[in-house]
């Protein structure tokens, strides 16, 4: 166990540095009707590194860590659902990375339970309690960060949260919420199980499931 619990502090002070290397834009709640299921954290490309020569800081990570104490593969995928239902511009939803960013949760997700998207050069590295679970195009975070923080959001404190444009008192909130837990060695094992599975084929039959509400 000791070589273990050694093994996951590498691998914590291996992110910590990554996270370090990017700048926190801001942090808001995935929320529904006052109830929020993740705690969002946007890190941008640090200014005196955007070569772009605008005031945009281009997307680092973004990290989504659960609140509620369980979220069911439905739920979450309802939870998409809502949001590209407000959305104008289908684009980022309609290619294969957003149906493997949906497939890679294969079971419920927990409390703590961390999902990240990161941008490494050529590809999205998308992460489930520190294992990586798919790569992603290299523009897809970008394109949804670009939705979550749209003119007209789908989710608006989202928005100003992930724009760090929130009170401070809010932002701490969320902040403390955030930071308020891990997934233990043993959630961390059972969700890496779910790179053992096989991907679901999205059918029409169970789109419309998904995009019924869940109990």
């Amino acid at each position: 166990m000791n070589a273990v619990k050694a093994l996951w502090m590498i691998v914590g002070l291996s992110l910590s540095l990554t996270t370090n290397s990017a700048e926190l834009k801001g942090i808001g709640f995935f929320e529904t009707l006052d109830k929020p299921w993740f705690a969002t954290a946007l890190y941008v490309q640090p200014a005196d590194n955007n070569t772009t020569g605008e005031s945009f800081q281009l997307p680092e990570r973004l990290e989504f860590k659960v609140v509620e104490d369980k979220i069911s593969q439905r739920r979450f995928r309802q939870l998409w659902t809502d949001v590209m239902a407000v959305v104008t511009d289908q684009s980022v939803f309609s290619g294969q990375d957003f149906e493997h960013f949906m497939t890679a949760v294969k079971g419920a997700l927990q409390k703590n339970d961390l999902i990240v998207l990161a941008q490494e050069g050529e590809f999205v590295s998308l992460t489930i309690n520190y294992h990586e679970h798919a790569r992603l195009s290299s523009h897809f975070l970008g394109d949804l960060v670009a939705v979550l923080t749209a003119r007209i959001a789908p989710i608006p404190e989202l928005k100003h949260g992930l724009m760090g444009t929130l009170p401070r008192s809010e932002l701490q909130t969320i902040q403390q919420a955030f930071d308020s837990g891990e997934p233990s060695l043993r959630r961390i094992s059972q969700t890496a199980r779910w790179l053992r599975k096989k991907p679901q084929v999205a059918s029409q039959k169970s789109q419309l499931i998904a995009a019924s509400p869940s109990v």
